[in-house]
């Protein structure tokens, strides 16, 4: 029987461009993460779906599906750390990279995106928390994920 694997021990590591996308050039490219935010990622999610264009014709037998390109989206969410603050405030409208490196699974995953939304919770007696989505094959990049 398949046994399950346990999440544990992942990190993120998250770079942004020094431009915001719509000042364009190479400042808006996002080089390498080389930032560990280690223990601070609560949640990462990503969906990675197929453009298509339906090429059946009226004489076909069988679907034909052409792709066309990949996008999708990456929802995070982490603790706010107390001596860096959030990482994504006042960061909506850059290119972002987040890599993400499994524990209990292994193998790293780089995704590529925009991010478009940003929030922070402060909430009396609860732990701070900040989520952000990430719009994946934004202009500027070539891939969804590496």
């Amino acid at each position: 029987m398949p046994q399950p694997v346990l999440v544990s021990d992942v990190t993120v590591e998250i770079s942004f461009g020094a431009d915001p996308q719509s000042d364009g050039g190479a400042g808006s490219i996002p080089a390498a993460p080389t930032i560990t935010y280690e223990c601070q990622a609560k949640t990462v999610s990503a969906t990675i779906t197929a453009r298509t264009q339906d090429l059946t014709t009226l004489c076909s037998t069988t679907e034909a599906t052409f792709t066309t390109g990949l996008t999708g989206s990456l929802e995070i969410e982490l603790f706010v750390d107390a001596a860096t603050g959030p990482i994504f405030i006042n960061k909506t409208g850059y290119l972002c990279k987040v890599k993400v490196t499994m524990g209990g699974a292994g193998g790293t995953i780089t995704y590529n995106g925009l991010v478009t939304d940003e929030s922070q919770s402060y909430t009396p007696g609860e732990v701070e928390m900040e989520s952000a989505t990430l719009k994946l094959g934004a202009f500027g990049f070539t891939t969804v994920s590496t």
